[in-house]
């Protein structure tokens, strides 16, 4: 990180330090506050499911039944590679 940069983020911290310590809020100060709602995850994915969609996703199927997965690099470019399973 540059010495500037540096500078710059010392400037921010102790800006943000030196609000918070002249007027600190706590949430039990503030009236008339929203309840906070209890939120039913049943109906979410699990990060299992979440991973299979996303793999499936990102995948193209040929017609021989061939698997291809996409890959980007630096410069933007996405090239399709024909995904090897169990080394076939």
């Amino acid at each position: 990180m540059s010495i500037a940069l540096k500078n710059a983020v010392k400037i921010v911290t102790d800006a943000v330090t030196i609000i918070s310590r002249r007027f600190p809020i706590k949430w039990e100060d503030i009236t008339n506050k929203p309840t906070i709602p209890t939120i039913d995850v049943t109906n979410f994915y699990t990060k299992e499911e979440v991973d299979k969609i996303l793999k499936a996703s990102n995948q193209l199927v040929s017609p021989d039944g061939n698997i291809w997965k996409p890959a980007i690099d630096n410069t933007g470019i996405v090239t399709w590679k024909k995904v090897v399973i169990n080394g076939k």
